[in-house]
């Protein structure tokens, strides 16, 4: 077993790959240029399980997502998390990430569990085959889909309903990649006072979303009592789900909520708010929130 640590090894990659395009411009007069763009890369991670069993250890692959490098050891804390697979940032004892080539960055992770964790939860069970749009793909079973009702959330946070409208700007002063390539989505999270804890971009919704929680988790904010997410695209299930595991009692975002994101905000007694833009925005759940 290796030592107890939940240093990240994986080097510092850039999230962003130049490519060569023909860039159409209007100056007077049509023109075709060559240039240089920026892509948001997309690349595949690879996670496995080492832990005991009964004295035996036991190897198991859990996931493949499709994920923006960067925030690789946050994004594996927080993905964990919310499968319900740790509980605190101690349950890893070390995440060994293999060489990558040159500039790449790493594609595949072991996550080494602390001796005597509950490993039976129907979460590793599952059939995990993730990417950078879906995270319950992989459930097998109607069955889990569905939440305890321990998870409903009883915070009186309450936060000026005007500060609202300031959290995709303080968001996007962070999306530093997004700026330069268009293609990220971001997660934030802050406190009630306004001040920003977590902060992540990522190809897909779930994994900004996956690092930001993550961020939370080692830096031992978690639960998140008294806290605001943001997210910057549309706020589907497992976007609701991830904030109930966390604890997170309020949820805005720029986009849309689907149905049953805000069937399960209302159910969970979770503050849901949507198009957060233009000046104005739409509270779908627990207006009692704002003051």
């Amino acid at each position: 077993m290796p030592p107890s640590s939940t240093e990240s090894i994986t080097p510092q990659t850039d999230a962003r790959r130049s490519v060569r395009v023909i860039k159409q411009r209007v100056c007077g007069t049509d023109k075709l240029v060559p240039e240089s763009d920026f892509l948001a890369i997309e690349d595949p991670l690879a996670i496995s399980l080492s832990y005991q069993r009964s004295g035996k250890v036991i190897e198991k692959s859990l996931s493949i997502t499709m994920r923006t490098p960067g925030h690789d050891l946050e994004l594996i804390h927080g993905f964990l998390f919310a499968e319900g697979i740790i509980r605190e940032a101690s349950d890893i004892l070390e995440v060994r990430f293999n060489e990558p080539c040159g500039e790449e960055a790493p594609t595949q992770a072991t996550v080494f569990l602390r001796n005597g964790l509950d490993t039976s939860a129907a979460s590793i069970e599952r059939n995990f085959a993730t990417n950078a749009s879906c995270g319950v793909c992989g459930s097998t079973q109607l069955g889990h889909l569905s939440l305890p009702k321990s998870l409903r959330i009883d915070d009186d946070t309450r936060v000026a309903a005007d500060w609202i409208h300031e959290l995709p700007s303080l968001m996007r002063l962070q999306q530093t990649t997004f700026k330069q390539t268009g293609g990220l989505h971001a997660a934030a999270i802050f406190n009630s006072q306004g001040q920003i804890l977590a902060s992540c971009e990522d190809i897909g919704r779930h994994n900004a979303l996956d690092k930001a929680i993550g961020t939370n988790l080692l830096n031992d904010l978690c639960p998140a009592a008294g806290q605001v997410l943001c997210v910057s695209g549309r706020m589907s299930y497992e976007i609701i789900q991830k904030a109930l595991v966390a604890r997170i009692p309020i949820i805005t975002g720029v986009g849309a909520p689907s149905s049953l994101a805000v069937a399960l905000a209302n159910d969970f007694n979770l503050t849901l708010v949507g198009f957060v833009r233009d000046g104005s925005y739409n509270i779908y759940s627990c207006p009692e929130r704002l003051k």
